[in-house]
């Protein structure tokens, strides 16, 4: 028996979201059914909407999501009824040699975890619709597996809880799990956006001695300072006078530089950033086909590292914790991050607001329908 539910639906890159009604499908063996309170909106999400990553189509997108559980699977043993949660869109098994090694999101297992007999959503019509990452939250409920969630308490509010899922997880965890920045280090962030911010927070939490953030618009860098960087940089068009800003407050560069734009330019900026050592980790996914260029003498003989950190490299079942206690102890700021609250129906509107100085996070609020 099928669920009607509400969901933004991407039919065409480049053209507004469609709210339809679509039929979500009953909970297999090992999934949770899921009613959505909060989906936050992700550049990632944004990329695709564009067209410039490339996803099958029509698809409803949306994966940074805290909901509470209404259904769950005859095999579910871990999540019961009744609970808030949010979601993961990098579930894993536990048992390959990725995950038994700490790097659960190079689980080997990914892909047929997702796995479903059935189509998970159908339009009337009985056409099959796509979900990113196998969540797809931008709908007023979902389907996902067991090893997708992590429970929350209920005094964790849905509209910050959601950004564990995917905005925190990558932020904090690139720095945490991904880079492992200690006291020692110096840090610059690339890119005041939630990720970004997230870093910032993050590179704080670990005790970094310098932060700087760098952003081509001055009123994130204000922003920034708020959540914990130390200095501030104007980004130039130009990298090199980008690059001089930097070295005026470190000559030497800095330890660790963290990426979260996605773009090509960016990760080499961040890599001309490192001091000898020093290690670049870039989280801003690129557009399809994308490329990067590092000069060879800097990374041999200055021993510079450069990476990614698919999802921040975030260990998430154990990760929601430690988030969930820096919250609730204020050493963790999600309440400001979360910069605009929309109703579910002007969910183009808040990709929109996306470009804004002022937006860090746009959080639908998915029990405040006016449709």
């Amino acid at each position: 028996m099928t669920t009607p539910i509400l969901a933004a639906v991407l039919e065409k890159p480049g053209a507004p979201l469609q709210i339809r009604e679509l039929l979500l499908d009953d909970p297999e063996d090992n999934e949770v059914l899921i009613r959505t309170e909060r989906v936050g909106l992700c550049h990632s999400d944004l990329h695709y909407l564009k067209g410039s990553l490339d996803i099958s189509l029509p698809v409803v997108l949306g994966h940074e999501v805290a909901g509470i559980v209404e259904r769950v699977g005859s095999a579910v043993t871990r999540i019961k009824t009744g609970e808030r949660v949010v979601a993961t869109v990098t579930p894993s098994c536990g048992a390959c040699r990725n995950c038994i090694s700490g790097r659960p999101t190079q689980c080997e297992r990914v892909d047929s975890m997702r796995e479903r007999q059935r189509p998970r959503l159908l339009s009337p019509d009985g056409s099959s619709v796509e979900s990113l990452g196998g969540i797809g939250a931008f709908a007023e409920a979902f389907l996902v597996k067991e090893a997708s969630v992590a429970v929350v308490g209920s005094d964790l509010p849905p509209q910050v809880a959601c950004l564990l899922g995917c905005c925190i997880s990558t932020g904090v965890g690139a720095v945490i799990h991904g880079a492992k920045v200690g006291p020692e280090d110096t840090v610059a962030v690339i890119g005041c956006g939630g990720v970004g911010i997230a870093a910032i927070q993050g590179a704080r939490l670990a005790g970094a001695r310098r932060i700087i953030a760098i952003d081509a618009v001055p009123a994130k860098l204000e922003l920034a300072r708020n959540f914990g960087a130390t200095d501030t940089v104007v980004s130039s068009s130009d990298p090199t006078e980008t690059l001089i800003q930097v070295r005026s407050l470190l000559p030497q560069g800095v330890s660790h530089a963290i990426e979260a734009v996605g773009r090509s330019q960016t990760a080499e900026l961040a890599f001309s950033l490192l001091r000898p050592n020093g290690t670049a980790t870039i989280l801003g996914l690129m557009p399809t086909g994308s490329e990067l260029r590092i000069p060879a003498d800097a990374l041999v003989y200055g021993d510079r590292h450069l990476q990614g950190a698919y999802m921040g490299a975030n260990r998430f079942l154990s990760d929601v914790d430690m988030f969930t206690d820096h919250y609730l102890n204020n050493r963790l700021d999600l309440d400001a991050m979360v910069t605009k609250e929309l109703p579910f129906e002007r969910i183009n509107e808040g990709f929109e607001a996306m470009a804004e100085a002022s937006t860090i996070r746009v959080v639908l609020n998915m029990t405040d329908r006016q449709l």
